[in-house]
């Protein structure tokens, strides 16, 4: 992950500056001065506009909603936490190989 903009402690001393690639070191100053949540860059590798479930047959997308579905124990389907939560788990399952459509 690439830091997005600088991390500061509360007395506003540099931490982390932007555009740096998180570490494993700079986790650790992080969770040592209890900084909970940074901006990250998106990466470049990931593609938002490119739904994996566009390319798959009906049948096929829901038989991946039904498998997803049933990892949850009691999914409240009015609920807009799960269903983003629901949403971003059948995309990534519909972009493993062995989908009909991945390669």
């Amino acid at each position: 992950m690439v830091v997005a903009c600088d991390v500061k402690n509360i007395d506003q001393m540099l931490l982390i500056p932007a555009g740096s690639t998180l570490s494993e070191r700079q986790l650790n100053i992080l969770r040592a001065w209890g900084v909970e949540e940074i901006e990250v860059q998106a990466d470049s590798a990931v593609t938002t506009d490119a739904d994996p479930l566009a390319a798959l047959a009906p049948d096929v997308v829901a038989r991946l909603a039904a498998e997803v579905k049933g990892r949850f124990w009691d999914a409240d389907e009015s609920n807009p936490v799960f269903a983003e939560v629901f949403k971003l788990m059948l995309r990534r399952r519909a972009r493993k190989p062995g989908v009909s459509g991945n390669s």
